[in-house]
This record gives C-alpha cells, structure tokens and sequence, in this order.
C-alpha cells in the first residue's frame, strides 16, 4: 500500500515495487494525488510494475534525507546540510531550470556549482559545500535512486596552506579514515564532532579527487 507526502504544497506519491522505493510528484491536488496512487496500485496488481519509471524529485529527496540526518547527527551539523540544501537548490533553479530529478543531478551540475561558489567564496567554504553535497548525494545511493555519486567525479580546490597538526587521537583516527574516502558526515560522528563543518580542521588529510582515494 502506497501512501502520499505533502511537502511545500505539493504532494508526493511514495510506493513500492518489486522491493524498491518508488516516488512520484502528483501536484497541488489531494483528490489528483489519490486517484494517481490508486492508478499506479492499480498497475503494481495488475503485474506492470516494469513500466513504472523510477525517480525520486529533488524536493522529496531533500525532505527524506533531512529526515534521516536529524537522527543521526546534530543540530548543528543538520542547520549545516539545510542551509547547503537551500543554496544548491537556489543555484540549480537559476541555472539548470531543466533539473528536478535526482538523476539529472550530474557531475555538470555539481562541477558548475563549484565554479559559482568559487566567484565569491573561500576555498574552505567551496570545498565544505561540495563535501556536505557529496553527503547529501550518497544518500540517494542508500535509498537506490543513485548508481554513482556525481560529486566524486568534482575534483576539491587545494587546501589552503595549514599548520602543522597536533597528533591527538582524533587527529590518528582521521588520518586513517579521510584518506580512504569516508565522508565528513562519518567522520563527525566517529569524533563526536558537535558541528560537521569543524571537520575542515583535518583538510590536509580529505582527498582533493577520487583518484587521490585509490592511488
């Protein structure tokens, strides 16, 4: 049994199919969204599931991972992914007004809003945003919507030249996690980190590109 989210005024239509999470954008109309499920229960019954197309609309998607964030990390780090959210959303409406789908979120998009941040932005905060996107994007993998994380494909600016770093037992645990490719998300909670953006403390250790992970 499928069921229907509202999110900004717009309702949603969540169901599943052969095991996999399926949602459709149904409008601003509640009687339109349950005629829509009804019709797709409908084909699931009917043994059509194949014809079903599978995608997940970017506001949806924003709203789920919200969601899940704020019961595995804190406040603050959650005000973080929001606020990055809100301004990648800005970003795409003004220039890429053609994507509204997770999948069209490509390495395109996510390259393109690294050069707009950089216009007027600090390297740290260019970087910071593309990580906290690349969070943001391995959540559409979890959920299925994603076969690959198109900010992997985005190389980083390089760090700006930092001080020597103490070796703590945080700093160790970094050190053994970063250059693998774990993500900032991960890693604050590992270190009990009360805002992910302090994460940027261990720069020298974050991979500028997905080849610096593998070699």
């Amino acid at each position: 049994m499928g069921q229907i989210r509202k999110i900004n005024n717009v309702y949603y239509i969540e169901f599943y199919a052969r095991s996999l999470l399926y949602s459709q954008i149904a409008g601003d109309n509640l009687q339109q969204a349950q005629r829509l499920l009804a019709q797709v229960e409908e084909k699931i019954a009917g043994g059509e599931a194949l014809t079903i197309a599978r995608h997940i609309e970017l506001p949806d998607f924003y709203d789920r991972f919200l969601s899940e964030a704020a019961r595995q990390y804190s406040p603050k780090s959650v005000a973080r992914f929001a606020n990055t959210i809100k301004h990648f959303s800005s970003f795409v409406d003004g220039n890429f007004p053609q994507v509204h789908q997770l999948a069209q979120v490509t390495p395109v998009v996510i390259e393109s809003y690294r050069f707009y941040l950089a216009k007027t932005q600090k390297v740290k905060i260019v970087n910071l945003s593309i990580l906290l996107m690349r969070d943001i994007l391995e959540f559409g993998i979890k959920l299925g919507f994603l076969n690959d994380n198109p900010s992997l494909h985005v190389h980083l600016l390089p760090w700006p030249k930092a001080q020597e770093r103490k070796s703590t037992a945080r700093y160790e645990l970094a050190k053994q996690l970063l250059p693998k490719g774990v993500g900032l998300a991960k890693l604050s909670q590992l270190l009990k980190l009360p805002d992910i953006s302090r994460a940027v403390y261990y720069s020298n250790l974050i991979p500028l590109s997905r080849e610096d992970v593998y070699n």
